[in-house]
């Protein structure tokens, strides 16, 4: 599956396939979501370039077996996905194409193409690498736009498989307004409509990856954690105060979901010691 504007400049790529390795030693490359990934330019447009993401497993199993697929099904969900997203006015990557290679019969190898988003990072690069007096002059606005392009992903029904910082792409303009856009919707479940509970879910899944961070950055980074530092319970709140009556609001007596949103994560950071133990994690 490929758009026809974009055929001419992914030619090259499909009758030339480069392994995963070799992508990553390219220069043209960009960081986005849980790696670095290549970029290439548009043939005839100035400016304008695609992102090709080698889509792989995650965890043990992922290092076990790379990026080798059964399920033919799950590029041509993602697309699903995403069309449903940009129907519904969530911000996220346009997906030019799928490029699926045959791997012993019955296997298969994929890459998925999206446009790029200029001058967007992740927020963990954006914390990682903005200063200190960044995030403290501009967590609130950040925080709006984050509230808002949650609740509108879902809104369209859309459940994330994996919401966490990683997945989520800021972008600050020349206007000084912040941005935000929802990738890799890989494995994502799209409803009719999402009721509280599973939201709330949803919403501690990136509720965790932000403790994950700060507890990672006290074990390794003392200008990252200072940085996770300004990040306050008091945020979190007002995060969901916001999600919750952005719009058409979900309850407006949103406090009483207050304590069904919060968790200690104590399972999850027991489980992060285990992993630090065996290096698997910094």
């Amino acid at each position: 599956m490929v758009k026809d504007q974009y055929k001419e400049t992914l030619s090259a790529v499909i009758f030339n396939m480069k392994t995963l390795d070799d992508r990553r030693t390219d220069t043209d490359a960009v960081k986005i979501g849980r790696g670095t990934y290549q970029t290439i330019p548009v043939a005839g447009n100035n400016g304008e370039r695609l992102v090709i993401r080698n889509y792989r497993h995650g965890g043990l199993f992922g290092k076990l077996s790379g990026g080798v697929f059964y399920n033919k099904k799950r590029p041509v969900h993602e697309v699903a996905v995403n069309e449903i997203a940009f129907k519904n006015n969530v911000p996220s990557a346009e997906v030019v194409a799928i490029i699926k290679r045959r791997f012993c019969g019955l296997f298969y190898k994929a890459d998925f193409v999206t446009r790029e988003i200029t001058d967007a990072v992740d927020l963990v690069q954006l914390i990682t690498e903005s200063s200190l007096i960044f995030i403290q002059r501009f967590k609130r606005p950040i925080i709006r736009a984050l509230a808002k392009l949650v609740r509108n992903m879902h809104d369209a029904g859309i459940f994330h498989a994996d919401l966490h910082l990683k997945n989520i792409l800021v972008k600050h303009d020349a206007d000084g307004e912040f941005h935000s856009y929802i990738i890799d919707l890989d494995k994502s479940v799209v409803a009719e409509t999402l009721n509280i509970n599973q939201r709330i879910k949803n919403l501690r899944r990136l509720d965790r990856s932000i403790e994950k961070l700060r507890w990672v950055s006290s074990k390794t980074n003392t200008s990252l954690y200072q940085k996770m530092s300004v990040i306050s319970q008091v945020d979190k709140i007002r995060f969901f105060r916001l999600y919750m009556l952005c719009g058409n609001a979900l309850d407006k007596d949103w406090k009483r979901y207050i304590l069904k949103r919060h968790s200690r994560h104590v399972a999850h950071k027991l489980w992060w010691h285990i992993l630090r133990y065996f290096h698997a994690i910094p």
